[in-house]
């Protein structure tokens, strides 16, 4: 696993599974908590964290849902601390480039943008796994399942392919549209859209 692999490298660091008991062990020592879990449990992860009073860096995409965001917003401001959502290309030199270019018009007036991926390079659009597989003993399955609904442990949705079930993540729009939307969103002031139209083969 990815852990085993980090143990060695780490070995004074304290390994924990359960976020719950490294806050309530740990809270006095820590300044500020960063989320990097799975989509589903971005929330309540910052959500206990911003209740101790710690700032919080989340990693895109902040919340699985507009609600959540909502929530974790206006409890920042109740508890005052800090919180920053990652996203690792608005926080690059190139992005601030781009942005100069159009608001200097070296490039002229924009007029249209095409965003384009080849992502997912994960299933998506498919059913979820009927057979049940065994839960590895370096998995807390119960504690991954985190906020979302029960369902049996199967290979196909750790450690990396969660994203394509919405219990998990938030499917291609979620996982890329954060990187490659954001570019023209923040150097044209988009602000929010005023129509959208979506098409689908039955499987991507």
């Amino acid at each position: 696993t990815q852990m085993a692999k980090a143990t060695p490298k780490y070995a004074s660091a304290q390994i924990y599974q359960d976020y719950r008991k490294m806050l309530e062990d740990n809270h006095q020592h820590i300044d500020a908590v960063t989320v990097s879990t799975p989509d589903h449990t971005h929330a309540v992860i910052a959500m206990a964290a911003i209740k101790m009073g710690k700032h919080v860096f989340v990693q895109k995409p902040l919340t699985h849902t507009v609600k959540e965001a909502r929530l974790l917003a206006q409890a920042a401001r109740e508890y005052k601390v800090v919180t920053q959502m990652g996203n690792q290309g608005h926080a690059g030199e190139g992005a601030r480039l781009i942005n100069e270019w159009i608001w200097d018009g070296a490039i002229g007036p924009v007029r249209e943008v095409f965003c384009w991926t080849n992502r997912p390079i994960w299933p998506q659009g498919i059913k979820a796994p009927e057979e049940p597989m065994e839960v590895p003993e370096t998995l807390k399955w119960h504690l991954w399942l985190g906020p979302a609904k029960f369902r049996p442990y199967h290979e196909a949705y750790c450690p990396f392919r969660w994203r394509g079930w919405w219990d998990f993540g938030t499917g291609a729009l979620g996982d890329m549209g954060a990187h490659i939307i954001d570019q023209p969103f923040w150097a044209l002031n988009l602000g929010a859209p005023t129509s959208v139209e979506a098409s689908s083969t039955p499987f991507t």
